[in-house]
């Protein structure tokens, strides 16, 4: 099985949605593994770095200065991620630019650690306060999942795996992706934002016939 997962590694219903559908994997009797492919999704392009104000007033400014809009929003996610085990750290969190962690994330696929890769990645935007703009904090997470610094300094400064991403953003267009998460299985089912899980775990039997 295939499962194909748009998604960016600072938004908040990726996460909890990538969490939903691993629970719903260990549930369902799989004969094997599904080949999960991670595809480029930025949500923030307009970042250039990574913002210099709290990821709060950000927010704030994004909800045109409705503080009582952004409590409900940032309340609502804070019971998402809880669901399923997660901590948001809203008072810590960096708003940053994700394209060198995808193009890292690329390479780190062809070297299938981009599961651990996510994760790592996820947890440190989130609930540790990191910024994923910077790339010295990315060659630790590199060298983190045993992989080579130097490699991953020529993977961001000579551009490699142009490609990759370009075929990313080429699938988006041809789907129809306009948010995300969105999920893909077999080229047949889908599954936009985050549901329940029973919905990752029914579609999980529809594509396997169980």
């Amino acid at each position: 099985m295939k499962i194909e997962i748009f998604s960016d590694f600072t938004c908040p219903f990726c996460y909890i949605g990538k969490t939903k559908l691993a629970n719903a994997i260990e549930k369902v009797e799989l004969d094997e593994a599904p080949n999960m492919i991670f595809r480029k999704y930025e949500i923030h392009p307009e970042i250039k770095g990574s913002i210099d104000i709290p990821y709060k007033d950000y927010m704030l400014d994004m909800m045109g200065g409705n503080q009582r809009k952004l409590d409900e929003f940032l309340e609502e996610l804070t019971a998402h991620a809880k669901e399923v085990g997660l901590d948001f750290n809203f008072d810590t969190m960096i708003g940053a630019n994700t394209a060198d962690a995808h193009r890292l994330g690329k390479w780190v696929a062809s070297e299938n650690l981009d599961q651990q890769y996510t994760d790592l990645l996820m947890k440190a935007h989130f609930t540790d306060g990191k910024d994923l703009s910077d790339r010295n904090f990315l060659y630790t997470v590199i060298e983190q999942i045993g992989l080579s610094k130097e490699i991953a300094k020529e993977v961001l400064e000579e551009d490699k795996f142009a490609y990759e991403l370009e075929m990313d953003q080429y699938a988006a267009q041809q789907i129809g992706v306009e948010s995300a998460p969105f999920f893909v299985f077999d080229n047949r089912f889908g599954i936009i934002g985050v549901e329940p899980e029973e919905v990752f775990t029914r579609t999980l039997k529809q594509v396997t016939g169980n």
